[in-house]
């Protein structure tokens, strides 16, 4: 090669070197981890603990009598910009016999200016107009974001899903701090437990004696034919409290007449249906 030829492939080369280096300058090293400044980060994502009880939404999830959808209802949203939500669970998955697969559904279509949100969610696929149900569903979480200002509140709650046959039942959330025995109930009934988030409006008491969380027990069942003991394990001490029931068909507060084990923070009731269960400390 002769000499011109080599001090072209020279320039050339240095030109290259150049331009790398001054793009890793320019677009690289000044945008690593450590060197982006706080102000340009877009938004911030905050816990469901920073928000008041009163402001946060209620939320319910009933199971259809066959199991086979459940009618997500958010209430009390008007504090809040934009709110969406994710509702995702485990089932079988029909290709392969014994393994899990993940299924669930989004929701961005929420007004919060509307008293009540609404949707009826398929658990299964549908095609045609013909359903087909998911099966070995057990439990899931429903992850929902609410938006004030720049702001996001994130809330992440577990539910349990389970079917009562004709028989009596105990139901536990998954800590096992809420149980509940079902009396006989004739035919066969899904339900659900969860934390309901908030708590529902026109409650005959201080919301700030709330104790968190608040158990909602959700299904389709009729009234029952006679009480069902529940008891509730508190996670903190609480001053004389007091248990409330909110009925989601008539939509009517009830005192529950309850007694409270100090020394295993148990307070423990009867209830004739199933339904939204509010401690509250009544100092």
């Amino acid at each position: 090669m002769d000499q011109a030829k080599r001090n072209t492939y020279i320039i050339a080369a240095i030109g290259f070197i150049g331009i790398l280096v001054a793009v890793y300058f320019l677009f690289i090293f000044q945008k690593g981890p450590g060197q982006i400044k706080p102000e340009e980060v877009s938004g911030e994502v905050r816990q469901l603990n920073e928000i008041d009880v009163a402001k946060r939404p209620y939320v319910t999830l009933t199971p259809t009598s066959d199991g086979a959808e459940i009618l997500l209802s958010i209430e009390n949203m008007t504090d809040f910009d934009q709110i969406e939500y994710e509702l995702t669970y485990l089932a079988d998955n029909p290709n392969i016999a014994g393994e899990k697969i993940q299924r669930g559904a989004t929701g961005i279509d929420v007004n919060t200016k509307d008293p009540k949100y609404k949707k009826s969610i398929l658990l299964g696929t549908a095609s045609k107009g013909v359903r087909s149900p998911d099966t070995g569903i057990t439990d899931g979480k429903l992850t929902i974001h609410m938006f004030k200002g720049e702001t996001e509140y994130q809330s992440e709650t577990g539910w349990g899903f389970e079917q009562i046959v004709a028989s009596s039942a105990t139901l536990k959330d998954q800590s096992g701090n809420f149980q509940m025995t079902s009396p006989t109930l004739g035919k066969n009934y899904f339900v659900i437990i969860s934390d309901t988030v908030g708590v529902p409006a026109n409650g005959q008491f201080d919301i700030k004696g709330v104790v968190l969380p608040v158990y909602g027990t959700f299904s389709v069942a009729p009234v029952f034919s006679k009480s069902a003991p529940l008891s509730i394990k508190l996670t903190q001490d609480v001053e004389n409290p007091q248990l409330y029931s909110y009925n989601h068909t008539d939509s009517k507060w009830a005192k529950l007449d309850s007694n409270y084990d100090s020394a295993s923070k148990t307070i423990s009731a009867t209830t004739d249906s199933f339904a939204t269960y509010v401690v509250v400390s009544s100092k």
